[in-house]
């Protein structure tokens, strides 16, 4: 892609700006509505059923990743990606809808209720994926390759010093008598439908880069079409394989909370405490992987973040084995751990993978790496099939191994050419 001399630079302060904030309320949003917390939680108030408690990952990772290769061939070419970006915002207003009905007691009415938030759920996680291709095109474009771990670093301590604070409104929310089920659920959900909003506004403020002519001349055909990253790039292979393996963690992940309630006895209570664990974990990368990211690049990132992330079906698996208290009252760790790999997911994997993906192949990149991904989509239900199957012992134990073989995987990725690239004058630089 061939941007004009000045289109990075001239509107770097106020996008800089624009996607911190995007980025700090978008999760404070996802922390009232976290996957493999709050949600699950959520989803078990209803059904005791593992695999319909597992769906709620499966939802997201399908609906989120299945339609980007889509949405990344319809965008490909286009001179401008904010459109793009702004209309698929529309799926937020699914919150609202789960919000309202739980407000008005659909939830008497369990079947219908989970028909319901499965349904604005899918339409949420749809939606946002189809933006994010678009929202990774700008950021790059917007964005130097210098400053991007800076700005997702700068976001998520934000945000993760803000996630805190929504650990403790849950805490309330769920522990109080004032709202009892289901509108403490219902509080929950209004509230992370009224954080979207700032994050809509700063999105729609965004200022896109220019785009040379150049841009609009006839491309040349490509012998490999939208294959060409897995055809021509080994570094995509490796990557993409990377993100599987490390991905499965996903077969566990809905079920923590349940594991710790029902088998450790827990208090339900203990949600809140896992979310602001969870924020904890991401502050913390934010602080930390994001000077790594900004010294030594985005692949030291994945590196570290692949490692870490095999702690948390460890740590789980230990506390179910020795039942010991400590380790019991010590779970919050496993959410910690979590927002380390989640957070670092950005500052790592996604910053790797935009500096390897050649400028006018990003979009493709981008969707093609995130469908792949897709397989990640039935990880939680066949996490919730082996976990009914077998025990929490074999599940734990299989996503031990399976991300310690991401990790290895990861050892054997090589750094980007672009990391190589020099940085932005001082007098560019933003704030």
């Amino acid at each position: 892609m061939s941007i004009s001399a000045d289109a990075t630079r001239s509107h770097y302060r106020w996008n800089h700006v624009a996607f911190v904030i995007d980025y700090v309320f978008f999760g404070i949003a996802m922390s009232f509505a976290r996957p493999n917390s709050v949600l699950p939680a959520f989803v078990s108030q209803f059904t005791r059923s593992a695999p319909v408690i597992g769906l709620v990952s499966t939802v997201l990772n399908g609906c989120w990743l299945l339609p980007q290769v889509a949405s990344a061939q319809w965008i490909s070419g286009k001179p401008r990606k904010k459109p793009y970006l702004v209309a698929a915002m529309g799926g937020r207003v699914g919150f609202w809808i789960i919000a309202l009905a739980l407000w008005l007691g659909l939830a008497q009415r369990a079947n219908l209720m989970l028909l319901l938030f499965f349904v604005c759920f899918g339409l949420f996680a749809t939606c946002d994926g189809l933006a994010s291709v678009a929202w990774f095109d700008l950021l790059a474009r917007s964005i130097p390759i210098k400053r991007r771990g800076g700005l997702m670093g700068i976001a998520q301590v934000i945000s993760g010093l803000a996630g805190l604070g929504v650990g403790w409104v849950i805490t309330q929310v769920l522990t109080g008598t004032r709202f009892p089920f289901p509108e403490n659920y219902a509080l929950i959900f209004t509230f992370a439908a009224v954080a979207f909003i700032p994050s809509a506004i700063a999105l729609i403020s965004l200022r896109e880069p220019r785009i040379d002519p150049v841009e609009h001349e006839p491309r040349r055909p490509r012998k490999n079409g939208w294959l060409t990253p897995f055809a021509r790039d080994p570094a995509f292979r490796r990557f993409v394989l990377c993100r599987v393996l490390v991905g499965l963690v996903a077969l566990v992940s809905p079920f923590y909370v349940i594991h710790a309630t029902d088998v450790l006895a827990l208090s339900p209570a203990v949600v809140g405490s896992f979310v602001a664990a969870q924020q904890v974990g991401a502050l913390v990368s934010g602080a930390l992987l994001g000077l790594v990211s900004n010294r030594w690049g985005p692949l030291l990132t994945a590196r570290i973040s692949s490692a870490l992330t095999i702690a948390a079906p460890a740590f789980a698996l230990g506390a179910h084995l020795a039942q010991d208290s400590f380790l019991v009252q010590a779970y919050p760790l496993v959410y910690f751990v979590l927002g380390v790999y989640q957070s670092s997911s950005m500052l790592g994997f996604y910053n790797y993978l935009l500096e390897i993906a050649p400028d006018d192949l990003r979009p493709s990149y981008i969707g093609l790496a995130n469908t792949t991904l897709g397989i990640l989509t039935l990880a939680p239900t066949l996490g919730g099939w082996l976990l009914e199957a077998t025990s929490y012992t074999v599940l734990f134990g299989l996503t031990v191994v399976l991300v310690s073989l991401g990790f290895v995987v990861a050892l054997n990725m090589r750094p980007s050419a672009n990391q190589t690239r020099e940085p932005m004058p001082v007098h560019e630089r933003g704030p």
